[in-house]
């Protein structure tokens, strides 16, 4: 198979301020929709890698009734370009799921929120837009802010520099993940993109879930967070790749700065997890300088 076509070296395709407002409306519910994902998976009882292939299983399932609602099946052109983001779907959320079941919602969301200043590092290279020294320095800054986070929880009985770790890889993977979505989204639609990566994934968690010895039945009292769980995850996911059809990758990665404070609110309402000066210093550090380095690169575009 010829894999040249996984990622696509293309200048960036530019974006108006009018087809940019509905990609930033969809994103924006995205947002919220997947702030929720942290908070439930830890609630449930199920370990990160089991709670993953079910995650996946449950949602493709009801991905592909949709397809087939819409007269539509899993072609081989879907395959070919699917089963790159559908690899590194199942490593970005057994990652995190394994990562929020060790340390704090908080950590596992707040060190995500570096994912911009990733991107803001790989869209010069493949897709060419320019990057400025500022943006670079606000991007140190930001993971400067990431390390105050993780100061703030090392003292906390709830915190695991394994978690930390584990979302770093998550995040690694979910900033690839977006890249090769978007390069996807070229050629399907939102949906039939969807089902087909999360059947991907569902095939390559099933064995690693299997070979780690993890419990894979659910108790009665998981399954309603289980179907919640799956169904909002799929929709903001779903969302994100509406939004990459009329948005640029950069925009999009900026709602996601939405998250952890999002995800961090659920936790202290519905989990009792706390905040400490040092971990909110540091979020505040992590959301100004990214939200910074967006802003001042959309202003340079205006001028």
């Amino acid at each position: 198979m010829d894999n040249a076509h996984i990622f696509e070296v293309t200048q960036a395709e530019s974006v108006s301020s009018k087809t940019a407002l509905p990609g930033w409306s969809v994103a924006t519910f995205a947002v919220c929709l997947l702030s929720i994902t942290g908070p439930v998976a830890k609630h449930l009882s199920l370990d990160g890698l089991a709670l993953s292939f079910h995650r996946f299983f449950w949602l493709a399932l009801a991905l592909s009734l949709v397809m087939a609602m819409r007269g539509k099946t899993i072609t081989l052109t879907a395959l070919r370009w699917s089963w790159f983001p559908g690899l590194l779907f199942a490593i970005n959320i057994a990652m995190f799921f394994t990562a929020v079941k060790l340390t704090t919602i908080a950590n596992a969301t707040i060190i995500g929120a570096i994912q911009p200043a990733m991107s803001l590092v790989l869209v010069g290279p493949i897709l060419g837009e320019r990057v400025y020294r500022s943006d670079r320095w606000l991007a140190l800054l930001a993971m400067a802010g990431v390390v105050t986070v993780v100061y703030g929880s090392s003292t906390r009985p709830e915190w695991d520099f394994r978690g930390d770790l584990l979302s770093v890889g998550a995040i690694l993977a979910w900033t690839v993940y977006l890249f090769a979505t978007k390069n996807a989204r070229k050629h399907l639609d939102a949906i039939e993109l969807q089902t087909t990566l999360t059947l991907v994934a569902a095939t390559v968690a099933l064995p690693i879930a299997l070979v780690s010895g993890q419990d894979m039945g659910v108790s009665d009292s998981d399954w309603k967070f289980l179907a919640l769980l799956a169904l909002v995850g799929g929709a903001g996911h779903t969302l994100v790749n509406f939004a990459h059809s009329n948005t640029k990758l950069v925009l999009v990665s900026l709602m996601f700065l939405a998250v952890p404070i999002l995800s961090t609110a659920w936790a202290a309402l519905f989990l009792g997890e706390s905040l400490n000066i040092w971990q909110m210093a540091g979020m505040g550090i992590v959301l100004i300088s990214l939200g910074t380095i967006i802003y001042t690169m959309e202003h340079r575009e205006d001028h």
